[in-house]
């Protein structure tokens, strides 16, 4: 009977702490909506990230249908055309005729592939993801005459197909919002690793994008690129000045 208000006061002193342990980790209102949001951006961010996944397989499989049948078939066409053009032709207007059906289906193909390389670029599969920025920053200043430098290591790209191909869209994308409208004669494209994140800066010399400018609801691009980031959890910031216009990415790098 003795041991009775040992025992009694032992559970009212363990009672009390763990009534203030309730009370001290309670969150209050303003803790509670901002743990709140942070888990709605959470899972807007895991469904960009699926929805992405999903819409990156569908371009790969449409450009694998569009090279390996209809481009193929266009390919067989103009196998045939021009072994038509080596016959006798009976007059000179069949010839010119014949002739304007081989280019335009010269046409068509080239045609086809850009599309198939918009929608799942090749390079990627054949080379990885610097042989397919190479390519990329090639055919930058072939289209528009714009020097364009690319300041990476082979082996520190070397990066699972959903990483790559999310990096090669961001850039892309910029490149083409270069193009647009920066007006610019100079870019330069640098990737590097660091503690676990893969850090991409993309700056170039043309007008400077203008704070009105990134916040219009019409700019699908930046809208696209950000919503690429967040996509793979990484960071985006981008300014302007009448230097020019910078884009910093940071990414972590995948396990």
């Amino acid at each position: 009977m003795r041991t009775t208000p040992l025992l009694l006061a032992a559970a009212l002193l363990l009672a009390a702490r763990l009534a203030l342990r309730l009370t001290v980790c309670q969150p209050t209102p303003a803790e509670q909506r901002e743990a709140d949001a942070r888990a709605r951006l959470a899972g807007r961010r895991a469904t960009d990230y699926a929805l992405e996944n999903i819409r990156e397989e569908e371009r790969a499989y449409i450009a694998r249908e569009l090279h390996d049948d209809l481009g193929q078939l266009l390919a067989t066409l103009r196998v045939d055309m021009s072994l038509l053009l080596q016959q006798p032709v009976p007059t000179p207007a069949m010839r010119e005729l014949m002739t304007g059906m081989d280019e335009r289906l010269l046409s068509a193909i080239t045609s086809l592939r850009r599309i198939a390389s918009n929608l799942r670029p090749r390079a990627l599969d054949e080379g990885g993801l610097y042989f397919a920025l190479q390519s990329l920053r090639h055919d930058f200043e072939q289209r528009h005459g714009v020097a364009c430098k690319l300041e990476a290591r082979e082996s520190e790209l070397v990066l699972n197909d959903r990483t790559s191909t999310a990096i090669f869209r961001i850039v892309q994308e910029s490149l083409t919002n270069i193009a647009r409208h920066a007006a610019a004669s100079h870019v330069r494209i640098a990737l590097r690793r660091g503690c676990g994140m893969l850090h991409v800066t993309i700056d170039d010399d043309g007008r400077g994008i203008a704070q009105a400018d990134m916040e219009k609801p019409a700019s699908f691009g930046l809208l696209g690129m950000r919503e690429r980031v967040w996509a793979i959890r990484g960071d985006i910031a981008i300014t302007g000045s009448p230097r020019g216009t910078r884009i910093a990415i940071h990414l972590p790098l995948p396990e």
